[in-house]
């Protein structure tokens, strides 16, 4: 379970940089782009709805909410 947890926040962390990438440089992205860039298995994110749509971040109040959001979504995605 301790390494669930590890890979978990790696997987967290590696889109979380990925997306403040995308705010800094001012461009949107979406969540396929994203999988697709990080090389992470289509066999973990295939079936989820949405992936084209675009992810606007416009402040840092909402890059920690994209944070917040990351970490709660992959701790209940087992």
């Amino acid at each position: 379970m301790a390494e669930f947890k590890e890979r978990h926040k790696e997987v967290c962390d590696a889109i979380y940089r990925v997306l403040e990438l995308c705010f800094h440089q001012g461009v949107t992205t979406t969540w396929r782009d994203i999988f697709l860039f990080l090389r992470l298995p289509e066999s973990a994110w295939g079936d989820d709805t949405d992936l084209d749509e675009p992810i606007v971040v416009q402040t840092e109040s909402d890059l920690v909410l994209m944070k917040a959001m990351l970490s709660s979504y992959f701790a209940v995605k087992h």
